[in-house]
C-alpha cells in the first residue's frame, strides 16, 4: 500500500514536469 502511494506521487511529478516543458 505504501508502495503504491509512492508510485502514484512519482507518477503526478512525472506529469507536471511534462506539462511544464
Amino acid at each position: 500500500m505504501v508502495k503504491n502511494s509512492v508510485i502514484s506521487i512519482s507518477s503526478q511529478k512525472e506529469n507536471e514536469e511534462n506539462r511544464g516543458s
